[in-house]
């Protein structure tokens, strides 16, 4: 070791170097499953931090090596990284650990460190974590922020961590009027939930203990407006409603009369979701060898793009496909949203549905590009393109794109756009009485 080594360092270099280096190192931490071996500095860790100062220079301060069980080595290293150079690098896949740690030894810049990484790296995939940490952090902040971002984010639902997710977390999110999803996919995943807390806690799952573990969350579901073949054939058959609720939700389906029912009543904002179809010809005679496939458009208003169509095949004898899709914004060259998805392709299904795990607020007369690549089957294809398409009064403009993805406007293997337009314009329209048999009939509000 250089006798020198503090000539041109920093103060935080030179904590770092001595840490590192373990230069009269005063405290050892056994650490994590591995009892691994850390040392540091009590001077250093007892003027950063009030909890490690009464537990080194406390009345009953640890006489003994320190033994640290619920974190990881790695995780205890960033922490003191941050304590002796008040920096750290964080990663999506440490930054939770790293906020717990930062939470037990009340170091409240590691927490705001951590809170601003969360905020602007936020996923459909890890928002329900980042929800259910800041929940328990009683992080107000990223929790409302986490409950924004799921607004928009349908894959949100879709993620594993879904499923984690407290009772109450799991209302907060439910009861949004803003979720762009129909109320048939929120009961599906609804029902996922409370059949693992029913696994988890040793239950037999049945509707009524799916009913006990959902609790206040089973209200937040909008019976009222969903389906009504799908109510009945799907809903009422897992038992998780009384008679009674099933006969009010059903009397609020028929009856013009407002009827009393415990449900809201009111639509969300992706009730109501569209479907724009371009091709005049659904080609299944013929296979569509091609790999990949792009089209450029623009609308005249502004909608929210959920999803494509995409065309099925003769499976070539494979369950199970890869696709990869994604959504740019040709002016600004810039990817929207993507998702890479394995697709059971039935052979006698025509075409699917994929649903981007974040909707986009697409702005008129703006140019995007939808590019789909497929791996695994010969598909569908399309033909006969419309250069424009008046969908909900809603006009679509499908152009050739510049950019040669073995399709163009008049063929190829991406059939349509799903879309919802957000809450209707008219009161009126957002708050009528009736809804029969389609999707389309809008409700009384609570």
């Amino acid at each position: 070791m250089d006798r020198e080594w503090q000539i041109g360092k920093t103060l935080a270099e030179c904590n770092s170097y001595m840490l590192d280096n373990q230069i009269d190192c005063d405290v050892t931490f056994r650490v994590g499953e591995s009892r691994e071996v850390i040392r540091a500095h009590k001077y250093v860790l007892g003027s950063r931090s009030a909890v490690f100062y009464a537990m080194l220079y406390g009345p009953l301060a640890e006489k003994e090596d320190i033994l640290i069980t619920d974190m990881e080595p790695h995780t205890f290293k960033s922490l003191l990284k941050y304590i002796y150079t008040d920096d750290v690098t964080l990663s999506g896949d440490d930054v939770l650990a790293v906020m717990h740690a930062a939470n037990k030894y009340a170091m409240v810049g590691l927490e705001d460190k951590c809170v601003n990484f969360l905020m602007e790296n936020l996923t459909a995939e890890n928002v329900c974590s980042v929800l259910e940490s800041a929940h328990c952090f009683n992080k107000e902040t990223v929790r409302s922020h986490c409950v924004e971002f799921i607004k928009d984010a349908p894959g949100a639902f879709e993620a594993e961590n879904f499923l984690s997710l407290c009772s109450e977390c799991l209302g907060k999110v439910l009861l949004l009027d803003d979720l762009v999803m129909n109320e048939e996919e929120i009961f599906h995943r609804a029902m996922d939930w409370a059949s693992l807390q029913c696994q988890n806690s040793q239950l037999e799952d049945t509707g009524l203990n799916r009913r006990n573990v959902l609790g206040s969350c089973l209200y937040c579901i909008r019976f009222p407006i969903m389906n009504m073949h799908f109510f009945n054939d799907t809903v009422c058959k897992t038992d998780i409603l009384s008679e009674k609720e099933i006969q009010d939700v059903t009397r609020q389906m028929e009856e013009v009369q407002i009827c009393q029912t415990k449900f809201c009543v009111r639509k969300r904002r992706g009730t109501d979701q569209y479907i724009c179809k371009r091709f005049s010809y659904d080609r299944i005679d013929v296979k569509w060898g091609r790999k990949t496939g792009r089209i450029d458009f623009y609308v005249d208003v502004k909608i929210i793009l959920t999803g494509l169509l995409l065309y099925g095949g003769p499976g070539n004898g494979l369950d199970m496909v890869d696709v990869y899709a994604a959504l740019e914004d040709c002016d600004h060259d810039r990817v929207l949203t993507d998702v890479t998805k394995q697709v059971n392709v039935e052979p006698e299904k025509t075409i699917f549905k994929l649903k981007f795990p974040n909707s986009i607020k697409l702005e008129p007369d703006v140019r995007y590009s939808v590019f789909v690549q497929k791996n695994g089957w010969d598909s569908h294809w399309g033909d006969a393109g419309m250069a424009s398409v008046v969908t909900q009064n809603v006009n679509f403009y499908f152009l050739t794109t510049y950019k040669s993805e073995q399709t163009n406007r008049a063929r190829g293997l991406i059939p349509g756009l799903l879309f919802t337009k957000g809450y209707p314009s008219n009161s009126e329209e957002s708050l009528g009485v009736k809804r029969k048999h389609d999707d389309s009939v809008p409700f009384t509000a609570c």
